[in-house]
């Protein structure tokens, strides 16, 4: 929302006498100011305990809207289909004294504009990452046919975490639908307008490019390049000509960013990029060092391929955004994150469940919001509960294949979590339930993403007997761990996690010596014992539980009786918490062969006659 950020007093015509003022339940806190579309307050939500920002669409201070005014404007219909951390989240809408008002997350923190004034050019180490981020939350919108058309640096802020996100679709269309041609009057910022706003040519996705153009020479030069010395003279550079562009030599900008900048103001739309994906992926391959080797490059290669995924950004950049919090510990750190979860209901409901089962304890409904779960649970329990939730509920669109190694995943967060509470780590149980959870990322997400690749690989298996690294590295050009770890380091997962995901050496393990190695062991102990489990013949069985005790002995020696109980217990957990993840078991080929493994090797769990 983009408003003016000059102090205005509390006491406005809009606050009754000796009364609190409320727009529907939320309580009205302070104006924070006024655009052309109306006003914006800061206010407050009682039932979900936490600020918002409200937009009244009453520009004009009437007592009663045209009679051609929507009851609710377009930018509610169009911000809603949008869920993206570089989004400014529309939470609901309703309306106060006939006007509609419309409820969005408050962003605490400073435009790209007051930046900018503060503290002139950005270096261009600091820029790109920043721009990146932008850029992936406008390809969104593109994503979904939808135009902003009023892109701004005061439309985008940067909160205290340093996350941009981006305001205001006041202005906002569905491409195709809507021609815009502009008239007379002109509706937004001109200093920020496309040549197609004044030559009477339709808006286009390439519309916002150029703008986002003018954005990103801002940021890295300090200043526009478009003259400002009277609004004819602004039309005319835009409109006519090649915008002046001189001074990214005199900056000593590279030629890649250059390259960039000048195809994203092109006069001509038609050189611009296509839309926001497509510039974004310029801008990235300007982040990259190149003095790597062939790994890094075939890791860079997928990790790119990934974030043109539908829907990867989106999750990837919460889980950024959760563990760059939780590094540290504090009251702003968990209002922070409190904001984050909640964007998402769903993951916000399963959450709250957790929080009041027996997976943490609790037996009845004592926490109630999220602030309460993060007070009674703690930063990290709460941070590595979110990381499996949203790993869950973004991938549990696949197909049964992608379902089963879900839920073997998920049995083998149990275990591992089980495991450190048993060697006496119960500091490291949430952790550990994490390090099962992830072992297998690589090929989870290769699943996914990546069906073609991950047919082949398992072709190479049966047809010869290789094992998933060995496959995997051959057709990926890296192995499932090697990408797992990649993806756990992009998401700013703690060391231990990353560690977590490594393949580990066969035979017999030797004794863990440090923090990093006891978690690779319990996580791939819990791992393989679920695939165990699922992959091996009953007249197998003794002897691959006899193989699999000797391989762990030196982490924790366990019969294979134990082993049998043990896997009994973490099926138990997956059936009673399956509800809440939303993991449906009926069909699931994996459940089916566990479930036959155990019941055929019960016999071991029973205490041996003498």
């Amino acid at each position: 929302m983009s408003f003016s950020q000059q102090p205005v007093s509390l006491e406005t015509p809009l606050k009754p006498r000796n009364e609190q003022l409320k727009m529907g339940r939320f309580i009205i806190r302070r104006w924070l100011g006024s655009g052309l579309q109306g006003k914006v307050f800061l206010a407050f939500d009682p039932v979900l305990e936490r600020q918002v920002a409200i937009k009244w669409l009453n520009p004009t201070g009437g007592d009663k809207p045209p009679a051609n005014c929507e009851a609710f404007p377009s930018e509610a219909r169009i911000v809603a289909k949008l869920e993206h951390p570089n989004i400014v989240p529309l939470y609901e809408a309703g309306l106060y004294r006939d006007f509609p008002y419309l409820v969005f997350a408050y962003v605490e923190g400073t435009t790209l504009r007051e930046k900018r004034v503060q503290n002139g050019a950005m270096p261009v180490q600091e820029a790109l990452p920043l721009f990146s981020a932008i850029l992936a939350g406008v390809a969104c919108a593109h994503g979904q046919g939808i135009l902003h058309l009023d892109l701004s640096p005061s439309n985008i802020m940067v909160d205290i975490a340093g996350v941009p996100r981006i305001m205001d679709f006041g202005l906002a269309k569905i491409a195709g639908t809507d021609v815009v041609v502009p008239g007379d009057e002109l509706v937004g910022s001109p200093l920020y307008m496309s040549p197609e706003h004044f030559n009477n040519r339709p808006l286009t996705a390439r519309s916002d490019i150029f703008v986002l153009g003018l954005i990103l020479f801002e940021m890295v030069s300090g200043r526009s390049p478009v003259p400002a010395e009277d609004l004819q003279a602004l039309i005319s550079a835009i409109a006519d000509n090649e915008l002046d562009l001189g001074d990214m030599d005199r900056l000593g900008l590279n030629s890649g960013l250059q390259s960039v900048i000048r195809r994203a103001l092109s006069n001509d739309a038609s050189k611009r990029f296509v839309d926001a994906a497509e510039m974004k992926l310029a801008v990235d391959e300007l982040l990259e060092p190149n003095d790597r080797g062939d790994d890094h490059s075939t890791v860079l290669f997928l990790l790119k391929r990934l974030e043109r995924k539908t829907a990867f950004p989106a999750f990837s950049n919460n889980l950024v955004e959760i563990n760059r919090l939780t590094d540290e510990n504090n009251d702003s750190s968990a209002d922070m994150l409190t904001n984050i979860v909640l964007r998402d209901y769903a993951i916000t409901n399963k959450l709250l469940q957790l929080a009041n089962s027996s997976f943490y304890g609790s037996t009845g409904q004592g926490i109630k919001t999220i602030s309460n779960a993060i007070k009674r649970l703690g930063m990290n329990v709460i941070r590595t509960t979110c990381n499996g939730l949203m790993y869950f509920d973004a991938l549990k669109g696949g197909d049964q294949t992608l379902k089963d190694t879900l839920i073997s995943s998920f049995v083998s967060a149990f275990i591992g979590r089980h495991f450190a509470i048993r060697l006496g780590h119960k500091d490291l149980a949430e952790e550990a339930f994490i390090c099962g959870m992830f072992h297998r990322l690589g090929k989870s997400l290769t699943i996914f993403y990546f069906e073609e690749e991950f047919f082949e690989i398992k072709r190479l298996t049966e047809e010869y007997s290789l094992s998933d690294e060995t496959a995997s590295a051959r057709v990926l050009g890296i192995s499932y761990s090697s990408l797992g770890m990649a993806v756990a380091a992009r998401w700013k997962f703690p060391e231990a996690i990353q560690g977590s995901i490594q393949c580990l050496d066969l035979g017999k393990l030797p004794k863990p010596t440090s923090i990093i190695q006891l978690q690779q062991q319990i996580a791939a102990f819990a791992n393989e014992l679920c695939e165990l489990a699922a992959g091996t013949s009953v007249e197998q069985g003794a002897l691959r539980l006899d193989e699999f005790s000797t391989r762990f002995a030196e982490l924790v020696f366990l019969s294979p009786a134990e082993l049998v109980k043990l896997l009994e217990a973490a099926f138990q957990k997956l059936k009673e918490f399956s509800p809440i993840l939303g993991l449906e078991l009926t069909g699931s080929q994996f459940v089916s062969s566990v479930d036959n493994f155990l019941t055929e090797m019960a016999l071991l769990a029973e205490p041996e006659q003498s």
